[in-house]
């Protein structure tokens, strides 16, 4: 789809002239110069018109802008600071740590919970998002393993990939709405329920680390008995938007034991992408996530019904196309994505997380 939507009509006047606005599909919304225009006067128009902009986030999705002079990184970081006014803050740097020292510490987590999507810190806020590979992720919000993550996620994209290698989204909310009344019901009661197995025994510095981690420590039952686990506070499966009040589901598919039945479902969906590889990151890290009620006792999953939601987020989808510049704001909590196969290249896409919010209040079993 790629026609004007009647968000056009409620344009702001002064902005009719200068923006042309069209529907990339039914949650993503593209503002496009009309005429050669700079990022310092993108973000004065941002900047001024948020009453506009943010209505349009909260409605659709997804907001892109393309087409404007002088993107880079340091323009990219003003648009989101000052233009849109947001608040950097990632799941993995709450401290705000200098680029360098989050890095280290990024690549110390991979070697203690086994490889995964290694991702190069530019600055405090700013981070470099993780190579192509030949594999399809599985769907999740970003930050979703933990109930205290970002509201909005916004990329810009430095270099495409030479080929494919889209950033894949899904609408959460109608994934909700899609789902039978049994599993409405489940789910919307159900909490995720996320640990670790290390990838190695966990030594003295550790576990004085850890202390300053989301984790605790706790001894492995099962066949892993003896062996020590990095627990993480459950959180809410599905949670409503302050803003649209909609029921949204909030999967973060890195899971070994969910693998599985996601690379069944990419082959399933993504039959004219080549072969596909299983996703490093789910295997890489041995990552457990199951489903609970609010008292901790366990919800049944079948593994049918997870391919099945899988699949349905993949058919679903919608698969930017990166062009050089552009940037997305993504509404993190009704818009979930994932990364597409494709080749690398000089592919260099820029992520900056904001403003903090906690998913606990908002979930569906308050209501």
């Amino acid at each position: 789809m790629n026609a004007r939507v009647s968000a056009y009509n409620h344009l702001p006047a002064a902005l009719q002239d200068k923006l042309d606005i069209c529907q990339l599909n039914e949650f993503s919304l593209l503002f496009e110069a009309r005429q050669p225009t700079t990022m310092a006067q993108l973000i004065e128009w941002v900047q001024e018109y948020r009453f506009y902009f943010y209505p349009c986030l909260h409605r659709y999705g997804v907001i892109v802008f393309r087409g404007f002079r002088g993107v880079d990184v340091a323009a990219f970081n003003r648009l989101v600071q000052s233009g849109l006014g947001m608040t950097p803050w990632n799941a993995f740097n709450t401290r705000r740590m200098p680029g360098v020292i989050a890095s280290a510490l990024r690549r110390y987590s991979e070697h203690l919970l086994g490889a995964g999507d290694y991702r190069r810190y530019l600055s405090q806020s700013a981070v470099k998002l993780g190579p192509v590979e030949s594999s399809i992720q599985g769907p999740h919000v970003e930050g979703g393993v933990a109930s205290e993550r970002s509201r909005y996620l916004t990329l810009f994209c430095e270099e495409p990939a030479p080929y494919l290698a889209e950033t894949a989204m899904a609408d959460f909310h109608l994934a909700y709405l899609k789902l039978t009344p049994e599993l409405k019901h489940r789910y919307g009661q159900a909490w995720n329920q996320f640990y670790y197995l290390p990838a190695r025994r966990l030594k003295w510095y550790d576990r004085i680390l850890l202390r300053f981690s989301p984790f605790t420590i706790q001894q492995a039952a099962g066949q892993h008995t003896g062996q020590e686990r990095l627990v993480l506070k459950p959180s809410p499966l599905v949670i409503r938007s302050p803003e649209m009040q909609q029921p949204c589901l909030q999967p973060w598919q890195f899971a070994r034991n969910t693998h599985t039945q996601a690379y069944a479902a990419a082959r399933e969906v993504y039959t004219d992408r080549g072969e596909l590889q299983p996703d490093s990151t789910a295997t890489g890290v041995n990552l457990h996530w199951s489903l609970a009620d609010m008292e901790g006792n366990p919800l049944p999953w079948s593994d049918d019904e997870k391919q099945a939601l899988f699949e349905q987020l993949y058919r679903d989808a919608y698969l930017m196309e990166w062009q050089k510049g552009d940037i997305a704001i993504l509404d993190n909590i009704r818009i979930g994505h994932w990364r597409m196969n494709g080749e690398q290249g000089n592919r260099k896409l820029i992520q900056i997380q904001t403003n903090a919010f906690n998913a606990d209040p908002l979930w569906m079993g308050h209501s």
